[in-house]
């Protein structure tokens, strides 16, 4: 050790409390210091320090390099400007770089009055490096990276990134990190090889700054608070990017993916449209769109925000989409080929949930509803979309009302289109299809198309009940429960033909969509649906007394496990003089409430009566064997369940239970041929293939049982037998 080192290490006690008495105001001094305006004022507020013996400086300095705060920073720079001592300002510097090591920067210039004996590289203040957005404006949201370099030489980068999404949640992650520039460079390497089918483009501070704009503004709209992580770090966005000075040009670029096909832009905006991302919606229009007006793009989103909170769009479904032929000209020409490349027309029919607002009169786009269903507020619509390629990809020309147009065609016209379409789905029927996705989208589109043409001729005569019930028919051959109803409703609105038939016939559709997945996570819409259908039955049954309407609110209580009022329901049918077949009906479904309150022989008695009435009751015999099984009668179980198979054969509840009997007796190879056989009948059950997978498995057959239980696991690998069944392999290996 060196005679002066050991020298600045011996301070007296006086000197030691010096120091901390120094050390405890160095909040105090920085403040001050940067109120100073020159030099002199500088070095006037280091006074006390500079006062010190040149130990207590460096002891005092090297404190300050401890403190990992700016005030410390900045009160370092100015004793590396000012202090008279070399040796001091060397420490001063080593006490700043430690800082630095820290993330802890001087904000603090020394005035430039007397320039330090021992220059320092003081970090420079923040300036724009480079920005990226990810072109993936079109699904509603982008990844945002911006850069400023800083530190000594420019040589570090802080890194502000941003997850925004535009439909209702705005900023969704915030990150703030600062790195040297060689680990910046690579993150933006790693992001863009991440990222292989989404584009990184670079941006301007401005155009991200627009970006994220648009992002708080859905806040606003949509009255979300901003996430913690842009709460903390708000002082810095604010001042780096919302209040910049120097943000470089706007483009104007939408950021949108440029080499989207024509259907993919329409859908697109179907999808922003309905979602609320409107500011998508008028980047994917043309420059030579009729539906502008003369907008700016502030005034469409204003607009169609304010609509958006009264109409309330929700839940969009597509129903077709088709390219439509190009018009032929009498002469061709070659400049038509031309034009006809850059330009495409598609059809699109589509529905989605709006509440009624006479705002929707306002939007030049929006399209009139064919059909409305008054309890859910579903529109069905028919457009068409004209397409135009321009140099950021293809956009929207125009939209024209398909739908509202074919109400103004003639009446015959109208019905020779629905002659083509349904004649179109006999021959599809009559087809055989390798391609099934084809085939359901051609089967999809021609039903729809004739529902429309059935809306045009319902409104054109609103007198005829024949349109009406072939639109029943149509709705229901689509399984779309949500419009059929639209129609049932106006036959029982408008005829009084058939009304009891009617009303059974809502009240089932009613039923159907309330445990369809369409409400199946709406629990509040399901059980509205579900009293719309008691009411109906209700009304049914004060029309006409009789043993169905009472079966079938029966029915539709036990549905909801209201099983006390099922049986009052099914006592008050078979006081009705029912018929064989609904005395069966009523027997099973007492049996039913028996099983549920556990008294197995009653259940097996009505369930045996069941049977003497009807034995092709649906379900009766595979019901029966089940009883005695749950009775410990496993022989009769047996017998009960082979009958139930010649019956239905696709029912795979009676496979499982043939499995479970003869895996309990030891009789692997019994159960083999069962389950064999089930999937034989049921190629497409996962449930099947997993047993049978377990059953080989337990035969030794291992090879074979892995590709049952890969077959189940393509077919659905979250149903729990499929995944009990991979534990049980996984499991036998480990032994």
């Amino acid at each position: 050790m060196s005679r002066k080192k050991e020298t600045l290490q011996q301070l007296s006690e006086a000197e030691h409390k010096q120091v901390q008495d120094l050390l405890s105001q160095y909040h105090t001094l920085a403040q001050t210091i940067r109120t100073t305006e020159d030099a002199q004022g500088a070095e006037s507020v280091l006074q006390p320090i500079i006062a010190l013996t040149e130990a207590q400086q460096i002891t005092l300095l090297k404190a300050l390099g401890k403190e990992q705060h700016q005030d410390a920073a900045d009160l370092l720079v100015a004793l590396n400007a000012f202090a008279p001592n070399k040796d001091a300002r060397k420490e001063a510097r080593r006490s700043l770089l430690t800082l630095e090591g820290h993330k802890i920067q001087p904000q603090w210039q020394p005035p430039q009055a007397r320039p330090a004996v021992v220059q320092v590289n003081v970090s420079n203040p923040p300036r724009f490096w480079k920005g990226f957005v990810t072109q993936s404006r079109e699904q509603g949201e982008v990844q945002l990276l911006l850069f400023w370099e800083q530190g000594y030489d420019y040589t570090e980068v802080r890194s502000l990134s941003f997850l925004l999404e535009f439909w209702s949640e705005g900023i969704k992650e915030v990150s703030v990190e600062t790195t040297g520039k060689r680990r910046a460079q690579d993150r933006i390497t790693e992001l863009k090889a991440r990222l292989q089918d989404v584009p990184l483009v670079e941006c301007t501070l401005a155009e991200g700054r627009r970006l994220l704009e648009e992002a708080l503004s859905v806040h606003d709209w949509r009255k979300l608070p901003l996430p913690k992580e842009y709460r903390n770090n708000q002082p810095l966005i604010k001042k780096q990017i919302l209040e910049a000075t120097e943000a470089g040009r706007d483009s104007g670029a939408t950021f949108v993916y440029p080499d989207m096909e024509p259907q993919e832009t329409a859908l697109h905006f179907i999808g922003a449209w309905s979602m609320g991302d409107y500011g998508l919606t008028y980047d994917l229009l043309s420059s030579t769109c009729t539906l502008l007006r003369d907008a700016t793009r502030d005034e469409w989103i204003e607009q169609h925000r304010h609509w958006a909170d009264e109409a309330k769009p929700a839940r969009i479904e597509l129903s077709f989409v088709q390219e439509r032929e190009a018009t032929q000209d009498a002469i061709w020409l070659p400049s038509t080929a031309k034009g006809a490349s850059r330009r495409k027309d598609l059809e699109i029919g589509w529905s989605v949930e709006l509440s009624p607002t006479p705002l929707s009169g306002t939007l030049p786009e929006m399209p009139m509803g064919t059909a409305v269903n008054r309890e859910t507020g579903r529109h069905w619509f028919w457009s068409i979309f004209t397409l135009v390629h321009e140099k950021d990809g293809w956009r929207i020309q125009r939209i024209t009302d398909e739908g509202a147009r074919i109400q103004g065609l003639p009446v015959a016209e109208i019905q020779q289109q629905i002659k083509e379409q349904e004649e179109a789905v006999d021959q599809l029927a009559r087809q055989q299809s390798d391609n099934i996705q084809a085939f359901m989208e051609e089967l999809a589109m021609r039903l729809s198309k004739a529902l429309f043409y059935y809306d045009a001729l319902i409104a054109l005569l609103p007198l005829d009940r024949h349109p009406l019930e072939a639109a029943v028919g149509r709705a229901m051959a689509q399984g779309n429960p949500e419009r059929t109803m639209v129609y049932l409703d106006r036959l029982l609105q408008r005829f009084p033909e058939n009304h009891e038939e009617n009303l059974r016939r809502i009240a089932a559709t009613e039923i159907n969509y309330a445990f369809s997945p369409r409400a199946e996570t709406m629990p509040e819409r399901r059980q509205h649906f579900l009293d719309l259908a008691e009411n109906a039955l209700h009304e049914a049954i004060e029309l006409h007394d009789s043993s169905l309407n009472h079966i079938l609110l029966a029915e539709l209580f036990m549905s909801e496990q209201r099983n006390e009022e099922a049986e009052t329901e099914l006592e008050k049918a078979r006081g009705q003089s029912p018929s064989p077949q609904d005395e069966a009906t009523i027997e099973a479904s007492l049996g039913a409430i028996a099983m549920r309150r556990e008294r197995v022989g009653d259940a097996l008695s009505h369930f045996q009566r069941a049977s003497e009435l009807d034995a092709n009751l649906p379900g009766i015999w595979f019901n029966i064997g089940f009883a005695h099984r749950l009775l410990g009668h496993f022989e009769k179980a047996e017998q009960m369940y082979q009958r139930a198979l010649q019956q239905e054969p696709q029912d795979i509840r009676i496979y499982s239970e043939l499995i479970a009997i003869h895996m309990n007796r030891s009789e692997k190879q019994e159960a083999k041929r069962i389950a064999a056989e089930g999937v034989r009948q049921n190629p497409a059950s996962a449930h099947l293939h997993a047993l049978y997978a377990s059953v080989l498995h337990e035969l030794g057959e291992r090879k074979t049982a892995q590709e049952e239980l890969e077959r189940a696991e393509m077919l659905d690998p979250t149903l729990e037998i499929v995944q009990s069944v991979r534990q049980q392999f996984r499991a036998s290996k480990k032994r």
